[in-house]
């Protein structure tokens, strides 16, 4: 169609879509509801279920309800089989820490950090501190006031 001129071939595919427009609106008359494309993508559709096949679709429409095979709601087992079939690539959830344990290879730093025992000199220090930080407190303790006097 690059002169503007309408083909045979387009002439056809416009027919075919107006038949198809016109049966899916006499099928939503009866109560038959046949999804849209976006509604077909955004949920989980059985293809064999779901063949809509309006051969007759500019014939009368009785003939294209017969003809179109609407898709019926999944029973339970047939949710839960799709279901089933979703999780069989994804392994079985474990706790965070339990993974880490199985966990082959080198340990992080981090880990390392933690599992390390601190030096003998440092730890005794750090005894230390705390003993007269620990004094300090309890020295402060007795007395309300802190702070400088504001008279002489």
């Amino acid at each position: 169609m690059e002169d503007g001129i309408l083909s045979n071939e387009d002439f056809k595919r416009i027919k075919e879509l107006k038949a198809k427009n016109d049966a899916r609106t006499v099928l939503a008359q009866h109560g038959f509801k046949l999804p849209s494309s976006d509604q077909i993508s955004t949920k989980r559709v059985d293809a064999a279920k779901l063949e809509v096949r309006c051969l007759a679709l500019s014939q009368h429409y009785s003939s294209a309800v017969t003809i179109a095979n609407i898709r019926k709601k999944l029973s339970k087992e047939e949710r839960l089989a799709i279901i089933r079939a979703g999780r069989e690539d994804r392994g079985r959830y474990q706790a965070k820490t339990a993974l880490k344990k199985k966990k082959t290879g080198g340990s992080s730093n981090q880990q390392k950090e933690h599992q390390k025992r601190m030096p003998l000199a440092a730890k005794r220090s750090k005894v230390a501190k705390s003993k007269i930080e620990k004094k300090r407190k309890q020295a402060r303790a007795g007395k309300q006031f802190r702070g400088r006097k504001a008279w002489k």
